[in-house]
């Protein structure tokens, strides 16, 4: 999912049309000076919302495989994201035992595979890819939360409150877990 593609969507419940039809947005005018403002006002109110849902709906998690000869790690080699948790050590399929320090992590040594929990990028320009490819969050979803931030930022409450609960309620219905309906054997005479 591409930021570009969230903000098609804002931008299309927010009544701007005439932004995309700007070069941003593959149009064919060149962007104002305010329309300029306005893209990089629904950019920064895409950061702000990508860094909700990470932080308050959905855990991001990956898995790496390493080596240790001493059983400590450091986070550096795990990954380039900012780490939010160390969440499994495992080792031939047995999960270990490990501490969390400052800058590493230790374990025992061997193959390891590290699974962690990290913070998506909250520096995204309009060409970014936001790292909710995994869940069954989609852009439209997104577009709501930046549409409640655009207009709580330009002092819209009353239409703030309704894209947020729309964003909060869209969300929830992603995170509920679904059960399965059987239905009882009906007796026929």
């Amino acid at each position: 999912m591409i930021v570009r593609d969230v903000l098609k969507n804002a931008i299309t419940y927010l009544g701007l049309s005439d932004l995309l039809s700007t070069t941003t947005f593959s149009g064919s005018l060149t962007p104002t000076e305010q329309q300029e403002i306005e893209i990089n006002t629904l950019v920064a109110c895409c950061n702000l919302v990508v860094n909700e849902v990470a932080s308050e709906y959905i855990t991001l998690k990956n898995s790496v495989n390493l080596t240790s000869n001493t059983g400590i790690i450091y986070y550096s080699q795990i990954s380039d994201k900012v780490i939010v948790d160390i969440l499994k050590v495992i080792k031939n399929g047995v999960e270990l035992k490990f501490e969390c320090l400052p800058d590493k992590l230790k374990t025992e040594s061997g193959n390891l595979i590290v699974e962690f929990a990290y913070q998506p990028n909250l520096n995204m320009t309009i060409s970014s890819t936001i790292d909710f490819n995994n869940f069954k969050l989609n852009e439209r979803v997104l577009a709501y939360g930046v549409v409640a931030e655009y207009c709580f930022i330009n002092g819209r409450y009353d239409d703030a409150a309704i894209w947020d609960n729309r964003f909060k309620t869209s969300l929830n219905n992603i995170n509920r877990p679904r059960r399965e309906v059987k239905i009882k054997q009906r007796l026929w005479i």
